[in-house]
């Protein structure tokens, strides 16, 4: 008998033996157990959970019933936020006043973004006649998000800016990548303004952390009561999916209501605080100087360059947030920042140097060079390097190469000092070497004979002239000396 034969008639027994032994279990419970399951309908498992008609009950909301899907819809009684648009888009960022700004923010069952994090809530919130309006949209089950993608899709306006915190990081590209896995188009923003760049480059030198609740705590001054932790929220909508109760889901909504309204108050404050100079006059020198860097990066360097001059004359004041440390404790519940400190030094010097880059940008050359001149007499950790910018300028633009030498001396001395207290900077000496090997050949190559300059290349007329000196050696020698050494 052939192997295939065997093997035949093995799957005959196997199949004989299986078919009694279902015969037998169909005898003993009277035929309840169906050999093979049968189909149910997609929508049973929503129908009998009633997953949609617990949460809108739990939390006060809408269930809105869908062709793709359901989902609950809550909205909150409006507030009077009144914010000027036209002041705001004076700040680094924010659009004009004619596209509408709408705030988002998102709860997920996870903190990446890839495929198998959902957004449950999507919290959202927009201005309408000096109040602002707020809607969250929540997911009964998973197998409802294309309804609830539709609905966010739907409520955002054409040509709307979004305005999120790390939104653009996280918040919209798991909604995009939501939108993709269901198939459904992804809707468009005109624009996007993520306040987290913004709130570091403006605030960060006086907060422990750039979190949105830190900055609710210390520039809002706002003290939430009782509110769920961020870390906390996957797990509660998980339990409720799971079967558990919809109650802790309320809480969940109410802490995404309030994210959503922080974002709208940071920028009412932003706009009334720091979008002119009237209302920046008491402002910290460092949010000023964070205001100026802002500026710079968007471009506008005359406004760049008013905050930082602003910041200059701020820095002198005594600020209570310069430094958020020091070595006397304090007083029980008070902060770090809350010590009165003067600004430091070093601040000072990095305001001035970043004033002289800008002078430099828009073209104002005297005032780039006195501003260095300025830095490099003030003898800090920043000397060499303005004392290099000094030659630089004495070199290209003044056409003065022993100005731009004994610059370059003051750098060398600069650097001695640094050497000393540990600094190295090889870099700097690197160019300096170079920079000084260059100036000493461009002054031997303007003296053609003692006392006689090349036309329209002697020094300056304040300036009396040097008599010429033998090259350096190795170097080749005038040429009007050459001239009287050859035979006649």
């Amino acid at each position: 008998m052939t192997d295939g034969a065997v093997l035949a008639r093995r799957l005959a027994r196997l199949r004989a033996e299986r078919d009694e032994g279902a015969a037998a279990i169909r005898a003993t419970i009277g035929g309840l157990i169906p050999l093979t399951p049968t189909a149910r309908p997609p929508d049973a498992r929503r129908a009998d959970s009633g997953l949609g008609e617990r949460l809108a009950l739990a939390v006060g909301g809408e269930l809105v019933r869908g062709c793709r899907g359901n989902y609950v819809r809550c909205e909150p009684p409006s507030i009077p936020l009144p914010l000027d648009r036209a002041r705001l888009a004076r700040l680094p960022g924010p659009p004009d006043t004619a596209p509408p700004l709408v705030c988002l923010d998102v709860e997920t069952t996870g903190l990446g973004t890839a495929s198998g994090t959902l957004a449950f809530l999507v919290g959202l919130g927009w201005w309408e006649s000096g109040r602002f309006r707020q809607l969250g949209l929540l997911l009964p089950d998973q197998s409802e998000e294309p309804a609830l993608l539709d609905a966010v899709a739907g409520t955002l306006p054409p040509g709307a800016w979004l305005v999120t915190y790390n939104g653009r990081a996280f918040d919209w590209p798991l909604l995009t990548g939501r939108f993709r896995l269901a198939r459904s188009p992804v809707p468009r923003p005109a624009g996007h303004l993520d306040l987290l760049p913004l709130a570091r480059r403006l605030f960060r030198h006086r907060l422990p952390d750039a979190r949105l609740g830190t900055v609710e705590r210390e520039l809002l001054d706002l003290r939430r009561g009782r509110d769920v932790e961020g870390w906390q929220i996957p797990g509660l909508y998980l339990d409720f999916l799971r079967g558990g109760p919809a109650a802790p889901l309320l809480d969940v909504l109410r802490h995404n209501e309030e994210d959503v309204r922080s974002l709208a108050r940071l920028l009412q404050l932003l706009a009334r605080d720091y979008a002119d100079p009237a209302g920046r006059a008491a402002a910290p020198a460092g949010d000023l100087a964070g205001l100026g860097r802002a500026y710079r990066d968007a471009g506008r360097l005359e406004e760049a360059l008013a905050c930082l001059e602003e910041a200059l004359a701020a820095s002198g004041r005594t600020q209570a947030w310069e430094a958020p440390w020091g070595s006397a404790p304090l007083p029980w519940g008070a902060r770090p920042w809350d010590r009165p400190l003067a600004f430091p030094a070093g601040g000072r010097e990095a305001l001035r140097t970043e004033r002289a880059h800008l002078l430099r940008r828009l073209g104002r050359a005297d005032a780039a060079l006195a501003a260095w001149i300025e830095v490099a007499n003030d003898g800090g950790a920043g000397a060499p390097a303005a004392w290099i910018e000094v030659a630089k300028a004495h070199e290209h633009r003044g056409r003065d190469p022993r100005a731009a030498l004994e610059a370059v001396e003051q750098a060398r001395t600069a650097l001695g000092r640094a050497r000393l207290t540990g600094r190295r900077l090889p870099r700097l000496e690197d160019d300096l070497l170079r920079r000084e090997a260059r100036l000493r050949r461009s002054i031997a190559r303007r003296w053609t004979a003692p006392g006689v300059p090349r036309p329209g290349m002697g020094p300056p007329a304040d300036r009396p002239a040097v008599p010429a000196r033998r090259p350096p050696s190795g170097g080749r020698a005038p040429r009007a000396r050459v001239a009287q050494l050859a035979p006649a």
